[in-house]
């Protein structure tokens, strides 16, 4: 008798099984649309490229895949800010302003992107990821690439992808 009331007590003191861990709620991620900073004389010469403006498209897709695709991750909708932004200076040029648009979208983190391209040869693409509540730049990482072509465009973004983007802790 005296063992089973030991035993009642040791369960009654004995800590509580862990709760099923809950899944965490996924950040939201505002990704802009990736711009181009042209300072190459062909650019200058020649004016806007329409197969670099289709690049940009394509890198700004993969941007938003990217954030699709993982589950600490859910994507905002930036088209409501279209008119705005078509009206803005470049986002790579106003000094962390996206975070602030994109706390209107009620998204938790910006992400915005420019390819700066030198000359058909020499380009940079550049992704920062910014809080959107204090504006603080949480990542920023850019990428080197030769040649100005879709492959070279779309193996840059990857690489930053892969190795350098993404990678600290989404809080």
């Amino acid at each position: 008798m005296r063992i089973a009331r030991l035993f009642a007590l040791g369960l009654l003191l004995a800590p509580a099984a862990p709760a099923p861990a809950t899944a965490a709620t996924p950040t939201k991620i505002a990704v802009f649309d990736v711009e181009l900073y042209d300072t190459s004389l062909e650019g200058e010469m020649r004016g806007k490229d329409p197969a670099e403006a289709a690049r940009l498209k394509t890198l700004s897709a993969m941007l938003r895949e990217a954030v699709a695709a993982r589950d600490d991750m859910t994507p905002v909708d930036t088209a409501p800010l279209d008119e705005r932004l078509a009206k803005l200076p470049a986002l790579y040029s106003c000094g962390g302003c996206e975070a602030k648009l994109a706390g209107e979208l009620g998204a938790e983190r910006s992400v915005s992107a420019y390819v700066y391209k030198i000359s058909t040869l020499i380009l940079y693409i550049t992704v920062a990821v910014r809080d959107t509540a204090s504006g603080k730049l949480l990542e920023e990482a850019s990428v080197s690439i030769r040649g100005n072509t879709d492959d070279s465009w779309r193996h840059g973004l990857q690489s930053l992808l892969q190795r350098r983007i993404f990678k600290a802790s989404v809080e």
